[in-house]
């Protein structure tokens, strides 16, 4: 696992869209979230708190996390389905 960069956004994007996509069982998979830019607006917010998951060598998938004060979650978690 690394830090997201951004030459990573636009894969990450389409990893996103094919898995929840594919989980959710669409005949246009990419269609998921329509024109909603989880990926950009997220790594945009804090840039720090965007991961990369790798498999050899490769980005497989992504994940964020959020602090809201006390509070603390993560997600999207997108992992390539294939």
């Amino acid at each position: 696992m690394r830090n997201l960069r951004e030459d990573d956004l636009e894969e990450a994007d389409t990893i996103l869209r094919l898995s929840f996509g594919t989980f959710m069982g669409l005949d246009d998979p990419m269609s998921f979230f329509g024109e909603t830019d989880y990926v950009r607006s997220r790594y945009a917010t804090d840039p720090n708190s965007a991961f990369a998951i790798e498999v050899d060598g490769n980005l497989a998938g992504s994940n964020f996390v959020t602090n809201w004060g006390s509070v603390g979650f993560f997600g999207p978690l997108s992992i390539h389905p294939v």
